[in-house]
C-alpha cells in the first residue's frame, strides 16, 4: 500500500521517558489506511495511549517520524495539528461551564468560523449522534447521562470536519448495556463520515467489533501484532499475543461473520403463501408485514416456537443472542423496515462459520 493510500504512518517511533531505561514506545513501525479503524490494545503501560497522544503531539516522540497526511507532524506547529485531529476521551471531556453547544464549537471557533455556521454545524452533529438539537444544545453536560456526554464528545470532534480522530478508551466509563449501543451507533456514524480512526480499549471484545484492523501492544511498548481482527484471533503472532487473545476466540469469530454474506432459507408470509409448503417456512404478519408469529414450519410444529428476528445488517453472534434468547432454533432476518428477507437455522450459522474458516 502506498504513502497516499495510508493516512497515518509511523517509522520507528519511540518515546523514553526521562530517567527510565527503557522505552515507553519501542522503534513503532504501522501504517493507518485512510477511512479504517485501527483499535490499539494492550495491557496496561504497554504503550497505546502514549503512541495515540504521540500522533497529535500531546507527546513528543524521542525518535523516528510520524507522516500524517503526507506531512511530519513534528514540522507542524502542534496547536495547528491538534485543531486538525479530532480527538475523544473517556466520558466526553467536556467543558462543563459551556452549554453543548458551545462545547462542540469550540475547534470551529478557533478557526474563526462565524456564529451561524457553529450553530448549524452543532445542530447537525447532534441529529448525526441521535441528539435533538432542540433538547440538547442549551443543556449543560451535567444535565446528560454519561452515554449522551460521551455522543457529544464524540460530536465535538467531528466538529472541524477533521480526517483523523483519536479515541482514548472512549466508551470505558459507560455501563455496559449503553456501551454496546453506543458501539452500534459508532460503527454506523463510521459508515456515514468515513473517518481515518485510532481507537485505545482494554476490552478485546470491543477491538473486534468495531476495528478493521487491531494492533496489540506488548510489554516494553513492543507491538506484537498488526492485523485483521480475525487473522489475530486464528493467528497469533507470538505466545504472547496467543495468551492475551486467551480463550473464546471462536465466539468473538461470531461478531465478524456479517449475516448478509450468508445464504438465507425463503421465507413467505400469510397472505402471499401459495400451493405447497412442506419445504418453505410460512410467518403471520402485523398490518405492516412484519412477522410475529410462524404459521407453518417444515416437519414441526409451529404453535410451539418463538419467532425471533434479527436485522440483515446484524451478524453471527447477534442471530445466536437471539436465539438463545428465545429459546428459538431458527431466526427471521428482517431489513430496516422490518421486513422479513429470510430464515436462518441453528445448523445453517455452524455451517456458515466453519466456511469462513476453510477460507481463512
Amino acid at each position: 500500500m502506498s504513502e497516499t493510500e495510508n493516512m497515518i504512518v509511523l517509522e520507528a517511533v519511540e518515546k523514553v521517558y526521562p530517567g527510565s531505561t527503557s522505552p515507553a514506545v519501542e522503534r513503532l513501525d504501522m501504517s493507518i489506511p485512510r477511512g479504517e479503524i485501527v483499535m490499539l490494545i494492550g495491557p496496561s503501560g504497554c504503550g497505546k495511549t502514549t503512541t495515540l497522544k504521540m500522533m497529535n503531539r500531546l507527546i513528543e516522540p524521542t525518535g523516528g517520524r510520524i507522516i500524517l497526511d503526507g506531512d511530519d507532524v513534528t514540522d507542524v506547529n502542534g496547536d495547528q495539528l491538534r485543531r486538525k485531529i479530532g480527538y475523544v476521551i473517556q466520558q466526553g471531556g467536556l467543558f462543563p461551564h459551556y452549554s453543548i453547544a458551545d462545547n462542540i464549537g469550540v475547534v470551529p471557533k478557533m478557526l474563526g468560523w462565524d456564529k451561524n455556521r457553529i450553530k448549524e454545524r452543532a445542530d447537525e452533529l447532534l441529529h448525526l449522534v441521535g441528539l435533538e438539537p432542540s433538547t440538547y444544545r442549551d443543556r449543560y453536560p451535567r444535565q446528560l447521562s454519561g452515554g449522551q456526554q460521551q455522543r457529544v464528545g464524540v460530536a465535538r470532534a467531528l466538529a472541524a470536519d477533521p480526517p483523523v480522530m483519536l479515541m482514548d478508551e472512549p466508551f470505558g466509563a459507560i455501563d455496559p448495556i449503553t456501551r454496546d449501543r453506543l458501539q452500534d451507533e459508532f460503527l454506523e456514524i463510521q459508515r456515514t463520515v468515513g473517518k481515518t480512526i485510532c481507537f485505545v480499549t482494554h476490552d478485546l471484545q470491543e477491538a473486534v467489533k468495531l476495528g478493521d484492523r487491531i494492533a496489540v501492544f506488548g510489554t516494553g511498548g513492543r507491538l506484537a501484532q498488526y492485523d485483521a481482527p480475525d487473522t489475530v484471533l486464528t493467528a497469533p503472532a507470538d505466545d504472547f499475543v496467543s495468551d492475551f487473545v486467551g480463550g473464546g476466540a471462536a465466539v468473538r469469530r461470531l461478531s465478524l461473520l456479517e449475516l448478509s454474506r450468508l445464504e438465507l432459507h425463503p421465507i413467505e408470509t400469510e397472505e402471499k403463501a401459495v400451493g405447497n409448503r412442506n419445504g418453505t417456512p410460512v410467518a403471520e404478519v402485523d398490518g405492516s408485514g412484519r412477522p410475529v408469529a410462524w404459521r407453518h414450519l417444515p416437519d414441526r410444529d409451529a404453535a410451539g416456537t418463538t419467532l425471533v428476528t434479527v436485522p440483515l445488517s446484524g451478524t453471527v453472534y447477534d442471530a445466536v443472542d437471539v436465539m438463545l434468547d428465545g429459546s428459538a432454533s431458527l431466526v427471521a432476518v428482517v431489513d430496516e423496515e422490518g421486513l422479513p428477507q429470510g430464515v436462518l437455522h441453528w445448523n445453517d450459522l455452524v455451517a456458515g462459520l466453519k466456511t469462513r474458516e476453510r477460507g481463512a
